[in-house]
């Protein structure tokens, strides 16, 4: 019987001591998260004043999926670089070469079509600005060349040229061709000078004023000799006027005689000039005539070739001078240098190429 009262009172008491236990461990869950609250606390006021460290992430292996579609990136491009001027030079073709002819243009080096084609106009004008502005002149359109004609230093292309300037006529051959766009300075018209002392096959032909004032004088005096009529067949002449009539009697050779391009070309130089290279350019020749009458028969072309140089012209052309030249006998074309040039190769019996190579040595 008191084994079993006392198993009755350990029984009532259990709740007590669970109770007891119980608030034990929420007073230690307190104290716990008093601590932990406090340590969260310290941690942010550390975190807000040290930076916080890039994480390193090592790369990781990843099999595709042959299923999954990976979008394009979004990140823009990189600009290409800004290209660097190519080399254009005889035969080249494009937008560049037209770009290249518009500033040739601007600056007034060259007169001809903007159609993007490498050319010898465009050759020329490059060489025209090369010379110009201290390069050398070899006609091709590399990186330096196009540097300086795009840039604000470019000088432009002078203005009318005055002919008679220097001391050593003006020489105008193949070898000595004259740039596109070329003018001689002070032109007049022939027919304004000399008047009705001859006719004309134009009354618009220009020429150089103190060469037309010489032609005037010296047809005066053929007059007065007994000698006439004269006509004026041919004064100055523009390279743009040089190709198209170059060009004409190719066309013509090749259509009458079935000729190749390049063999009509060769032909044709045989008795016209290339554009560039005739001295109608200069606005010093002249191509007299008789009219109805072959110039070489006339008893015109007798005293113009006895007496032409005391007005200081000289005949430029003969056949005895053709291997030197490049031009077989035209006894119609005259060219003015000057009475003091004129008479000293009328002494010294040189032609033009031959007196510019004697004075270059004096």
């Amino acid at each position: 019987m008191p084994q079993n009262r006392t198993y009755s009172r350990r029984n009532r008491r259990s709740p007590y001591v669970f109770i007891a236990l119980l608030l034990i461990l929420l007073t230690a869950a307190l104290i716990l998260g008093a601590r932990a609250m406090n340590a969260w606390k310290v941690y942010e006021a550390e975190a807000a004043v040290t930076p916080v460290p890039t994480a390193t992430v090592a790369p990781i292996s990843v099999t595709p999926d042959p299923f999954r579609v990976t979008p394009a990136p979004t990140s823009p491009p990189t600009p290409a670089p800004s290209p660097t001027p190519g080399l254009l030079n005889s035969g080249s073709k494009g937008d560049e070469v037209r770009r290249l002819q518009v500033r040739l243009q601007d600056l007034g080096y060259y007169h001809g079509s903007i159609d993007g084609d490498y050319g010898t106009g465009t050759k020329t004008a490059v060489q025209t600005f090369q010379k110009i502005n201290g390069l050398d002149a070899d006609g091709i359109a590399g990186q330096l060349t196009q540097t300086l004609l795009f840039s604000d230093q470019a000088l432009p292309a002078p203005g009318p040229v005055d002919v008679l300037e220097g001391d050593i006529p003006l020489l105008v051959n193949s070898a000595n061709a004259l740039p596109d766009g070329f003018e001689p300075a002070d032109l007049v018209k022939v027919k304004d000078v000399v008047g009705s002392l001859m006719t004309y096959e134009s009354n618009s032909a220009q020429a150089v004023r103190e060469a037309a004032e010489a032609l005037k004088a010296m047809i005066q005096a053929a007059v007065n000799d007994g000698y006439k009529p004269w006509k004026l067949r041919e004064a100055y002449r523009t390279i743009a006027d040089q190709k198209r009539i170059f060009n004409n009697r190719v066309n013509k050779y090749m259509d009458e005689s079935n000729l190749t391009r390049a063999q009509a070309t060769a032909r044709a130089r045989q008795s016209v000039a290339d554009p560039g290279c005739s001295e109608h350019h200069t606005g010093l020749a002249f191509d007299l005539n008789v009219p109805g009458e072959a110039f070489g028969d006339t008893a015109q072309y007798l005293w113009l070739k006895q007496h032409c140089w005391d007005y200081g012209f000289i005949m430029r052309y003969t056949d005895e001078k053709s291997d030197i030249t490049g031009i077989t006998g035209e006894e119609w074309h005259v060219r003015y240098v000057g009475v003091e040039h004129s008479r000293k190769m009328r002494d010294l019996d040189y032609c033009l190429e031959e007196y510019v190579e004697w004075l270059k040595k004096q």
